[in-house]
Parts: C-alpha cells; structure tokens; sequence
C-alpha cells in the first residue's frame, strides 16, 4: 500500500506539472512552430549526424549520448520499427498514452496512468507515435539532445536537494517505480524537428493572421517536439528504459 500511495502521488505531481506546462506553452506551439519545405531543410541541415548531440558534454557523459542517439535518429527518420528496436524489455512492457500525448486534465492523466499497454509490439509502438505526429507534425531531423541528470537519487525521485523534486520530474517523468532503481544511468532530453501539413501550416497562418508564404519566410518558425529519455543498464548494455514525447517549453 505504501508503495501504491508513492507512485500514486509521483504521478499526480507528474500530473499537474505536465498540465501547467501545457497550459503556460500551449502558445508558445502554436506560435514557435517550425519551417518546412527546402528552406527548412537547408537551415536544419547537419554536416555529419553527431552534429545535433551536446558539444559541451562531459567525458563520461558522451556514452550515454552515442547510446540514445540511434533512437532520437530512427525516431526524425520515422523508422518506428528500428526505434522499437532499441527500447529495453522494461519499456516494452508498459506504456501509457501519457508518454506520446500527456493528458492537460489530472483526472485524464491518472486514468491513462491506470489503464497502460502491456507488452507493447512494434507495430502498436508506431501506432501510438501517430499522436505525437498529429500533435507536432511529422519528424523529420535531429535538433539537439543532451544529459539532463545521471544522478542515482534524481533518476529515482530521492533527491532531497530544495528542487530535488522538479529535476526528478523533469529527469523521469512519470517513469514507473517498479523500474529498478540500480538499473537507471542517464536521463536524456532532447528535441526533433517536425515538418507541418499544408492544413496545419494554413491553419498556423490563420492564428497569427499572415499568409502561409509570410509563415515558411519567418526565421523563427521552426516546429518541433521534445523526447526525454532514460537509459538503463540491462543485460550488461544500455538501452532506452522509459522515454517521453513532450510539447516546446519555453525552458527549451
């Protein structure tokens, strides 16, 4: 019962944290989004594809980045099946739709929590990215990633530093508790470009009262989503253990 009312309460606070972002940033989506087309190509294009990792990494940080950085790549490339591929057993096992379009109710938030996929197939996985499609566009390039924390007590919401709490929820999310404590290494954010459909950009335009040529010319259009990651050790390998797709932030 004990841990029931932990992860219960990791959750709400999962929650509620994931409901005041979307509220505060739900703007900031509909007015940052990103450029398509050849331009938007050209301005995201990368010499070589470390390109989008952290230059300013740590040593021992780099091997947490060459880990997740073939699932960020599979994910822009919209090869769903070679990023199913990279997922370890433990987020396989479950997910929850929370993790491909987070619910902005709290009450929506728990039931999506309580009623979560077992034993996820490939083709269920793409199935369930289709949110994240229809809520930010197609991927279409790797815009950046970094280490967000690979501290133990982070990774497992024991921090008991002033802000412990928000860099647990901003470094795991709602990744479930049963998910060994000893297994969990990094957490890893980081962003993907999207490209719009001719509706969606149309309908961008529409928001912001300027023609959709005037939209693609703007320098600061540029769409994307945020994917947190946390990486696991199993079997003696590090794999992607629990992962998020997440809106903008305007923390980005």
């Amino acid at each position: 019962m004990r841990k029931s009312r932990r992860n219960k309460n990791a959750l709400s606070v999962a929650g509620r944290v994931t409901i005041l972002i979307a509220a505060i940033l739900l703007p900031l989506l509909l007015t940052s989004c990103g450029k398509q087309g050849q331009e938007g190509e050209k301005k995201t294009a990368q010499k070589n594809e470390d390109d989008f990792l952290d230059k300013k990494a740590k040593p021992e940080e780099r091997k947490y980045l060459l880990v997740a950085k073939p699932f960020f790549i599979a994910v822009a490339s919209r090869n769903y099946a070679a990023a199913y591929a990279l997922l370890s057993s433990h987020a396989r096992a479950r997910m929850s739709l929370n993790q491909f379009t987070p619910a902005q109710q709290d009450a929506d938030f728990q039931r999506n929590e309580s009623y979560p996929m077992t034993n996820v197939t490939a083709e269920q996985f793409a199935y369930l990215v289709q949110y994240v499609e229809a809520a930010h566009g197609a991927p279409r390039a790797p815009k950046m990633l970094n280490v967000f924390s690979t501290d133990p007590d982070v990774l497992n919401r024991r921090s008991r530093e002033q802000f412990g709490a928000m860099d647990s929820m901003f470094a795991i999310g709602a990744m479930p508790d049963w998910i060994p404590a000893d297994i969990r290494r990094a957490s890893l954010r980081g962003q993907i470009h999207t490209e719009l459909s001719p509706q969606e950009l149309a309908n961008v335009a529409q928001r912001q009262g300027i023609t959709v040529e005037e939209l693609k010319k703007d320098q600061d259009f540029d769409p994307y989503f945020n994917l947190k990651v946390v990486l696991v050790e199993e079997a003696g390998q590090l794999k992607v253990g629990y992962f998020e797709f997440l809106p903008p932030s305007m923390m980005d």
